[in-house]
């Protein structure tokens, strides 16, 4: 049996999966998400962990769950999601915009 891997590289795994499928580089992933292409590299390469709030920017410019970025899977770190916790993430977003939206405006 496999031993399990540490959370890190789980997340680095998942993280750079996500943003090659994307078809982003690094540098672009960083600018969306405001950090150094350097940071992304460490991250990708397990040497450094992104904080709460980096984990939530890296959930919405690469379109998953936050927690998906956790799920250890032998594929390829592919995760099918079920239509609801797609809607639910996505109707999230919408509300979370509409919310900064409304107070960005004033």
């Amino acid at each position: 049996m496999k031993k399990n891997e540490d959370l890190k590289l789980i997340f680095a795994k998942n993280l750079k999966y996500r943003r090659k499928k994307l078809k982003l580089t690094q540098a672009e992933l960083a600018k969306k998400v405001e950090v150094s292409p350097s940071f992304i590299t460490e991250i990708e390469n397990g040497r450094k962990a992104p904080s709460f709030s980096n984990i939530e920017k890296f959930s919405k410019v690469l379109n998953a769950p936050a927690w998906s970025f956790f799920i250890e899977n032998e594929n390829n770190f592919e995760i099918n999601y079920s239509k609801n916790d797609l809607d639910s993430f996505e109707l999230k977003n919408k509300i979370e915009l509409i919310i900064d939206d409304f107070f960005n405006s004033k």
